[in-house]
């Protein structure tokens, strides 16, 4: 087991959970960071994103306004479907390519690749393993009014997304973050023991 894909709601904490991986040796792809970048001037994405969006959701430097961006999909399931529908092959395309170079480069390598709709995609196939990361709806409420979502724009993002007890059952591996980031971490370290006895045994 070398590939895991990790999942989860928004705002539960992939990101932390990701980055205790990084401290402990695994290659970290995160799909979102891949997604950003694709977004930029000249990038595949940018003029895909434009042509169908228009030139009002540019910035004055040329760049689009991902939160403006986000407003207008997240209020259209039919307009979030076709901006999925634009930008997902090439973020799988180029995830894809990052694990495979990973492997080429190191076949021991463990990698987690962060895919928030990894199920809705129905990339389960790609992975050896799923990890999915949850919350408490108050804990993953206040998260996204920290992060300068208003109420508005969290329902229709959590609502964008399967449900997270579904995620978590489909999981092979489940992380709770209500806490501090000392226990997710435990969580994290007991997940490791657990991997390292699964191949022990195999």
């Amino acid at each position: 087991m070398n590939v895991f894909g990790l999942t989860g709601g928004i705002g539960c904490g992939k990101t932390t959970l990701s980055g205790f991986f990084m401290t402990e040796g695994f290659e970290v792809i995160d799909t979102d960071l891949i997604s950003q970048e694709l977004l930029q001037p000249g990038k595949e994405n940018w003029k895909k994103v434009v042509d169908e969006f228009g030139k009002e959701i540019l910035n004055k430097d040329g760049t689009i306004n991902r939160k403006l961006l986000g407003q207008i999909v997240f209020q259209n399931p039919e307009l979030l479907d076709k901006l999925n529908k634009i930008t997902h092959p090439s973020i799988r395309r180029q995830w894809k390519r990052k694990v495979s170079e990973t492997k080429e480069k190191n076949p021991r390598t463990r990698i987690v690749v962060v895919v928030p709709l990894l199920f809705e995609e129905k990339l389960e196939k790609e992975f050896d393993k799923i990890l999915c990361i949850g919350c408490s709806p108050p804990v993953q409420y206040k998260r996204l009014l920290d992060r300068g979502l208003i109420p508005q724009e969290i329902k229709m993002r959590i609502e964008s997304q399967w449900p997270l007890e579904r995620k978590m059952e489909l999981s092979d591996f489940a992380f709770w973050n209500d806490g501090s980031i000392q226990l997710l971490y435990e969580q994290g370290r007991v997940f490791l023991t657990r991997l390292r006895s699964f191949e022990t045994a195999s």
